[in-house]
């Protein structure tokens, strides 16, 4: 655990009431133990009520309108102040990693031109890496995975911060864990986790070429995702999803067990189990045939 005194300075942060942390984050994030940025009132309830949430780093007007549960600091920038503790943390993380040598089975097949860390990762039984795919620290590969030309795995994701007085893409926490025979096919990305935990791909999830699955989704068992789909950060997707050609999924949107997204959908909020959508922005299948019909004269 870490401790906000241990920042104070870092970012201006200045601590009013001292707490424990285990990784930073958002208000979303699903793990225990967040220390959060807050600089709306607009999310005060939310934080306050948040039972994840261990500290917050806010402006001097919220800080004394929070729980009395939660640690306190205040900074001038509060997101700007909570990227830099992030950057220390990641860069612990990291050293971390440095100390796990890689560990590979002996019936796993690495293609000479691919590329694996040489510490950070864990690869099983019978794993396939392709030609020119790459294994980044922090990445797993259980038994039975296969990554076809040019796949990689532990990318960073996109997430911006302000991090030492300039704009840059925040370094990740987290990890990626394919779960056995997940299979990806040519120049498919997946993305590291950004505050801990793992982005996660269940069992048997295939994934044709080109898709970019980003930071923190937890995608389900046998899901289908079709190519050049981009499922951005933090989707959840349940077991047995379609997902179609070129479909998008927008941040943090639950996509139910066995529902299907056709070609080109862009869904922009959740999706009940069992549904088909289609559209941009998506809508229930049979909703978008009615309104095709309508704007074609019943054609």
């Amino acid at each position: 655990m870490e401790t906000l005194s241990a920042y104070e300075g870092v970012g201006g942060l200045k601590v009013l009431r001292d707490g424990a942390f285990a990784v930073t984050g958002k208000l979303s994030t699903p793990l225990d133990g967040v220390l959060a940025p807050l600089r709306s009132e607009r999310y005060l309830a939310e934080a306050n009520a948040c039972a994840n949430l261990a500290a917050v780093i806010t402006t001097a007007a919220l800080a004394e309108r929070l729980d009395r549960r939660l640690g306190v600091a205040v900074a001038q920038e509060p997101d700007a102040a909570h990227a830099e503790v992030h950057a220390r943390l990641v860069a612990a993380r990291e050293a971390t990693l440095k100390a796990q040598p890689t560990l590979i089975d002996p019936s796993a097949r690495i293609d000479g031109s691919a590329s694996v860390a040489d510490y950070g990762v864990a690869i099983g039984p019978n794993v396939y890496v392709g030609p020119r795919s790459v294994v980044l620290p922090g990445s797993t590969l259980e038994a039975d995975c296969a990554l076809h030309v040019g796949a990689v795995i532990g990318v960073a994701g996109f997430q911006s911060a302000r991090i030492g007085g300039r704009q840059r893409i925040a370094p990740q926490l987290g990890g990626v864990r394919l779960k056995a025979g997940v299979e990806l096919l040519a120049d498919v990305s997946v993305a590291r986790a950004l505050f801990g935990g793992e982005t996660v791909l269940g069992e048997e999830t295939l994934a044709d070429c080109h898709v970019y699955i980003a930071h923190d989704c937890q995608i389900g068992r046998r899901v289908q995702i079709c190519a050049l789909a981009n499922i951005l950060g933090r989707v959840v997707i349940g077991d047995d999803a379609y997902v179609g050609p070129s479909a998008v999924v927008v941040n943090g949107a639950r996509i139910g067990a066995g529902a299907k997204l056709t070609m080109g959908a862009v869904v922009t909020r959740d999706v009940a189990a069992g549904t088909t959508v289609s559209g941009n922005f998506a809508i229930e299948h049979h909703r978008f045939l009615d309104h095709l019909r309508a704007i074609r004269g019943g054609i």
